[in-house]
């Protein structure tokens, strides 16, 4: 698809929300929701020279998104978006492919399982053997795989990786979370805005917690332990609906002593990132994500050759 030109910021918001308005609906069933966003998502350009393979992680399907030659050691693993409920590859492969043209490797998108067919904590296992199967069947070190995500899906990818911090062998590289909603029993004190809305939420987080608990991590991991975690990098935006919660988090990751890099904008919108091949500003912040993990990437890196230099010199 040829690149679509990029559109001012007040248009961008009077043309997507009506899409999201509609899509976003709680009346409508989420197997519509599902379909009507899968076509919608063919508006979203992918860049040039976009690869796309197909494979499975973890017994999930998922697909492989490069642009141009890769870089580096390294891969993200990047959960979507879409309420637990709703979303899919196709929803997110613009935005993949767009990171992936930044941070010149691979980021995979796995089609985990979603709600109300699959309450919690069926998502956040399947990111899990998706994790697993990266660092095996791909060949990628546990240490240099990223686990990202927007909404919802930043959520999955958050209650992961706080269980595998419990394994400093299997700790990813670092955590990209945007917009993540990490707790959906807090109630939103507006009603909506441009992209989600306070009712559809309520009957997202309905599905997603079944006959779970509450204040399990997996479903809440704002709830969850935040010692350990690797660098985060955490985005949010003034007027969406998850601010607060976002700070709170913020807060937390702050209190215990992750690394963390927090950036909030003023004018883009709920995981606005999906928009990068239409909005200058979300393609902006991909590129300071990107340079994010590139940065983390070469500590990474630098600190492993100093490692291996000490050990060099002890054994000499």
């Amino acid at each position: 698809m040829k690149p679509l030109p990029t559109l001012p910021l007040p248009l961008a918001r009077v043309l997507l929300h009506p899409g999201f308005r509609l899509a976003f609906h709680h009346r409508l069933p989420f197997p519509a929701q599902r379909a009507l966003l899968n076509g919608l998502a063919r508006l979203q350009p992918l860049p040039p020279g976009t690869s796309v393979r197909a494979l499975h992680l973890g017994g999930r399907p998922a697909e492989r998104i490069t642009v141009g030659p890769t870089s580096g050691a390294g891969a993200v693993l990047y959960l979507h978006g879409g309420g637990h409920t709703v979303g899919s590859p196709a929803t997110h492969r613009s935005l993949a492919a767009h990171l992936a043209r930044e941070i010149r490797r691979p980021v995979y998108l796995p089609d985990y399982r979603l709600a109300p067919e699959h309450p919690c904590p069926a998502s956040t296992r399947d990111a899990l053997a998706a994790f697993e199967a990266l660092t095996t069947l791909e060949g990628h070190a546990p240490d240099t795989v990223v686990l990202a995500g927007d909404s919802a899906g930043g959520a999955i990818a958050l209650a992961t990786a706080q269980l595998l911090a419990a394994d400093r062998e299997r700790l990813p590289s670092a955590l990209v979370l945007v917009s993540p909603w990490t707790n959906p029993n807090l109630v939103a004190d507006r009603s909506r805005d441009l992209v989600i809305n306070r009712r559809w939420a309520l009957s997202c987080a309905a599905a997603y917690l079944g006959a779970g608990d509450p204040a399990d991590a997996r479903y809440a991991p704002l709830l969850g332990p935040m010692a350990g975690l690797p660098p985060t990098y955490l985005h949010t935006n003034t007027r969406e609906l998850l601010y607060s919660q976002c700070l709170d988090l913020a807060v937390a990751l702050r209190r215990a002593d992750v690394p963390l890099r927090y950036a909030e904008s003023a004018v883009l919108w709920h995981a606005a990132q999906a928009q990068a091949g239409l909005v200058a500003e979300a393609a902006a912040s991909l590129r300071d994500i990107g340079d994010f993990l590139t940065a983390n990437w070469s500590r990474g890196r630098a600190e492993a050759a100093a490692a291996a230099d000490r050990d060099g010199a002890r054994s000499s």
